[in-house]
């Protein structure tokens, strides 16, 4: 009998060590899990796959996981059906964690019928938006990258109450739910879980899960950091908070399991007065804005103008090439394919640039008809076959993908990434042992090659093979250095030995703001930020990351 999971709840509630402590207990979580990394060092335990479904229908939506209610949220009826069929393929028993499942758990429901069970994870609001304002100031802190007010990370200050309207938007939901179908809807609170809450044994015993109830609790109160800032709440109207409060209480009331106290830990600032004050006047005597520094707009013509304009068979090739998606968010495929196929009918070389261009766009059956009319005018390369190969996967037609990922490998058995790319089809048909063979012919054939290495190394990790993961990055870096990999090494660095791993992150972090000119960075990141609490807030928590590497 087929029974199925949806663990979730709001952002930085602890999910991600819930699906842990499932995933060791026996429940499939799925093949293509999301790993580790500083914010979450123990692995996120969510499947791509998943996640992709649910970003995708925000997307459609015009939003995102920073959604709050902002706009009305339509999912396309069906969305979930075939990856459901895909995953009870595989395992009887199976789970899915992703906290984007909060705003679309009445979908599920519909989706998986009787088979469907639901574990809710809550958090209090105060320390679920501690948690993101550190996520994301340290990403900005670390990264300095260049800052505009439509960034998601900047998104959190320059709107103040957004992550407190998005943890209404997304425990709303969960409490509607839990109130509707008690007997499938699991709540328990993060602390108590922290506590050493049943929740294994309660799976098994209200829903009939046979999983293993004697395994280790992956909950390190190491790592619970379960403190919120006073700053939080000034930025909060009382109104605002007021809804938060009314919300919290009703999951309380619904939750299974709940700590003894589960009042907010509230604390005030680590950083001196005087140092906010420092760096205050410091912006207030250099941003200083003249009419010859501000940027005009110049008006450009739209991707469609451009596309329509080209009459040369080389130039719209070379354009369809390099257009970013982009540029085509808001273009119908109609308004320009049809003119495409009829003015460049015999020149495969458009039509393969056409092809390629839709397998960007996801256009996956219009790709696959574009590669075989190339084909059929004389153009065919081995990657052609490779990239019907992954139109197919998409569209969950495994007999196909699986014959065209052969042909290409059979067409140039010298390039690594068909093997790689294979081998991530195996593991989503569970054939484990052959998705490692390819992972390892990929890898050997393309050792300087990190999209062969990292996928690799993460088939490794994910097999509780993570030292030997690591030896092979560590090969890789002591030669050439690359963003992808360092990451990648510092993650599975921190999966082994937290303590060293973080020291590790803290030397990559030092090593590559040392020669930087933090303080003016900050001075234009603030530039985004109108409300004079948020800025604070920002100011400290960026002084607070550089302090904690020694940059300041």
């Amino acid at each position: 009998m087929i029974k199925n999971l949806i663990c979730t709840g709001f952002h930085r509630s602890a999910t991600s060590a819930t699906a842990n402590y499932l995933f060791n207990a026996g429940l499939n979580m799925g093949t293509n899990l999301m790993g580790g990394n500083i914010s979450n060092v123990k692995g996120h335990f969510e499947d791509w796959d998943a996640v992709l479904l649910h970003d995708e229908q925000l997307i459609q939506n015009e939003t995102n996981w920073q959604f709050h209610d902002d706009v009305l949220l339509n999912p396309q009826s069906g969305f979930l059906d075939a990856y459901i069929k895909k995953r009870s393929n595989i395992a009887s028993h199976w789970g899915v964690k992703d906290p984007r499942a909060c705003l679309f758990v009445n979908e599920w429901q519909q989706a998986l019928g009787d088979a469907g069970h639901f574990l809710f994870v809550a958090r209090h609001w105060s320390s679920c938006i501690e948690s993101l304002l550190h996520r994301h100031s340290r990403d900005l802190a670390y990264g300095l990258p260049k800052v505009n007010r439509d960034m998601v990370d900047v998104q959190f200050w320059a709107q103040p109450e957004l992550a407190a309207k998005m943890w209404l938007s997304y425990n709303k939901r969960l409490v509607a739910f839990a109130r509707a179908n008690p007997q499938i809807t699991i709540v328990a609170t993060q602390r108590a879980l922290f506590a050493g809450a049943p929740i294994i044994a309660e799976l098994n015993t209200k829903f009939g899960f046979e999983l293993n109830e004697e395994v280790d609790s992956p909950f390190d109160v190491s790592l619970f950091r379960d403190k919120a800032n006073q700053r939080i709440f000034t930025q909060l109207s009382h109104s605002l908070q007021a809804q938060l409060n009314a919300v919290w209480n009703e999951l309380l009331e619904l939750a299974t399991f709940r700590a003894e106290n589960e009042a907010p830990h509230i604390v005030s600032d680590e950083v001196k007065q005087d140092e906010l004050a420092q760096v205050q006047a410091l912006i207030a005597s250099q941003v200083v804005i003249t009419s010859s520094k501000l940027d005009t707009v110049k008006p450009k013509s739209t991707w469609l103008t451009e596309c329509l304009a080209i009459t040369e068979p080389a130039a719209i090739a070379q354009f369809l090439e390099a257009s970013p998606i982009g540029h085509l968010a808001n273009i119908q495929i109609s308004d320009w394919l049809p003119v495409i196929e009829e003015r460049f009918a015999l020149h495969g070389h458009v039509i393969l640039a056409t092809a390629k261009l839709l397998h960007r766009l996801k256009q996956y059956q219009l790709a696959i008809k574009c590669f075989q009319v190339s084909i059929s005018l004389g153009v065919y390369f081995p990657y052609v076959d490779m990239m019907q190969a992954q139109c197919w996967q998409a569209l969950d037609k495994t007999e196909q993908a699986e014959f065209f990922f052969k042909k290409a490998i059979v067409a140039n058995p010298n390039n690594p990434i068909f093997n790689t790319n294979y081998a991530k089809l195996l593991l989503v048909l569970n054939r484990v042992d052959e998705a490692e063979q390819q992972f390892a012919l990929g890898y050997q054939k393309g050792k300087k090659q990190p999209a062969c290495l990292i996928p690799y190394c993460e088939f490794l990790n994910n097999n509780n093979r993570t030292q030997q993961a690591i030896d092979i990055a560590q090969c890789f870096f002591n030669n050439t250095q690359h963003h992808g990999v360092l990451a990648l090494y510092s993650n599975l660095k921190l999966k082994m030995n937290i303590i060293e791993g973080k020291q590790y992150y803290s030397e990559l972090r030092n090593n590559a703001l040392k020669d930087k000119d933090i303080m003016n960075w900050l001075i234009s990141a603030c530039l985004n930020i109108d409300n004079s609490n948020s800025e604070e807030d920002f100011i400290l928590r960026c002084l607070s990351h550089w302090k904690r590497i020694k940059i300041i």
